[in-house]
């Protein structure tokens, strides 16, 4: 959750360098690439999320007395902060290890320890982290994103993300303003190198200008940008034409615009102007951070509390049920729709967001989020494999709809026989029926929600809606 822990690979030539006591492991079995895991001591939060979900047999992660270990990590983090950290050469870059080994350009945030939200960010950071804008609404997003005097986003070698903060209630406008402006820079700049190279203009610049007006992918983007700007230093052309290319060259690379924001800003404050954004064709992508509660003010019920949860202004458990906020995203046919649960199945979370990324037009992700708030009986440190739980007892389903192949796909299963033992393991429900004498027809009604929701979603599996 916090990106405390580091996996990097290791050069040949740097395998010597090893700090004494580190250990370099092969990476994969067939090139002989070798790699390195390595905690940032002075970072860690101490969830012990990492050693609950740790996949080893005989856990290679496990929690230690921090003090044993301070001196020597935080010498090996030193060490590892120097190392490249990209697996494009190793690994497919979209699969779960290609991803893992990105930079993360969200890193070391305020948030609780075991926050289920701050992975999604930190995944969508190592996505597209060198080329995104981020509108956060304020919530525990943006508390945990700009408080000062310091902040979780970071830069790397070709820049990081722009991150801004708008009021709780227009923060989907705010973003759509973003990308309308960015929009705008991006066609001055495109007007200006078509004009320059229809001037008076030298072969190679226009030759480069022409390979930069065809592509699309970022870093040949950004590449030819650089070229081109270089090549105007010295380039005999139309002074004001150079000039006005200069003072855009940010706009070389295309931005990758994300709305971002919790529940009671998605379902509640803010809904209308997520109605907006998702009406219109902008290509701007909406992340939905879902505690299914107020998280950062306090723990209130919101409109995506779900029927029987305890909450504050829920004190006996909430009596109606969780907004279907996207099945009314399903209704415009033109909008990307994509739950994503990290816990229950991290590839179809990399895939949705590679997804509605790529798409040319609004996105918006729901992300199941566990928090403090739901009262987990095992702790945050199970935040992740209480999202797995989720999933498989059909509380939160998976699927997505891409407007481009008009395929509705599902992409969980539904045990339902599971689903009490999910529920009762979260003080949210637990609590209620010593709350209320009414408390387990509530919690029937929750279920009987869940399997109607699940259903109709498994009813539009592969049709074109």
């Amino acid at each position: 959750p916090h990106a405390a822990i580091r996996p990097v690979l290791v050069e040949d030539k740097n395998l010597k360098k090893l700090p004494k006591g580190m250990t370099a492991l092969n990476a994969t079995a067939e090139n002989g690439k070798k790699y390195i895991l390595q905690l940032d001591p002075l970072d860690c939060t101490g969830c012990g999320v990492c050693a609950s979900v740790c996949p080893a047999k005989n856990k290679a992660l496990v929690m230690t007395n921090a003090e044993s270990i301070l001196e020597q990590e935080t010498k090996n983090y030193e060490f590892v902060k120097k190392l490249k950290t990209t697996s494009s050469a190793i690994f497919k870059p979209n699969t779960v290890k290609g991803v893992g080994f990105n930079k993360p350009y969200f890193e070391f945030s305020g948030a609780c320890a075991g926050c289920g939200e701050t992975p999604y960010i930190k995944v969508i950071s190592q996505l597209f982290g060198d080329h995104m804008v981020i509108a956060n609404a304020t919530g525990c997003s943006s508390i945990y994103g700009g408080s000062a005097p310091t902040c979780p986003y970071t830069f790397g070698e070709n820049g990081g993300p722009a991150w801004a903060n708008s009021l709780f209630e227009d923060n989907a406008e705010f973003g759509l303003g973003i990308k309308l402006g960015i929009d705008i820079k991006r066609e001055k700049l495109l007007e200006n190198l078509k004009e320059l190279i229809n001037s008076k203009c030298p072969s190679n610049l226009k030759e480069l200008i022409n390979n930069f007006l065809s592509s699309s992918e970022v870093n040949t983007q950004r590449e030819l940008g650089k070229q081109i700007i270089k090549k105007l230093e010295t380039a005999k052309v139309d002074e004001t034409l150079k000039q006005n290319i200069v003072n855009l060259s940010d706009s070389f690379v295309t931005q990758s615009v994300w709305i971002i924001g919790g529940d009671g800003w998605a379902y509640d404050i803010g809904y209308n102007g997520i109605d907006h954004v998702l009406a219109n064709h902008e290509n701007v992508n909406i992340l939905v951070l879902d505690t299914e509660v107020y998280s950062n003010t306090g723990g209130q019920a919101s409109k995506s509390t779900r029927t029987g949860a305890v909450a504050k202004f829920a004190a006996g458990g909430k009596e109606t049920a969780k907004k279907n906020l996207a099945k009314i995203a399903l209704s415009y046919p033109h909008v990307y729709v994509g739950t994503i649960s990290l816990g229950a199945n991290p590839m179809q979370a990399i895939k949705v967001m590679k997804e509605a990324e790529a798409y040319n037009g609004p996105s918006i992700i729901i992300a199941y989020a566990p928090c403090i708030a739901q009262g987990i009986i095992k702790g945050m440190k199970n935040s992740i494999n209480e999202e797995k739980d989720a999933t498989a007892s059909g509380y939160f389903p998976l699927f997505h709809f891409n407007p481009t192949s008009r395929e509705f796909k599902m992409d969980s299963k539904a045990d339902f026989s599971k689903y009490e033992e999910y529920i009762l393991g979260e003080d949210r429900y637990r609590s209620l029926k010593k709350l209320n004498k009414e408390g387990e027809k509530l919690l029937n009604s929750n279920k009987e929600q869940a399997e109607e929701t699940y259903n109709y979603y498994k009813s539009l599996e592969n049709k074109d809606i």
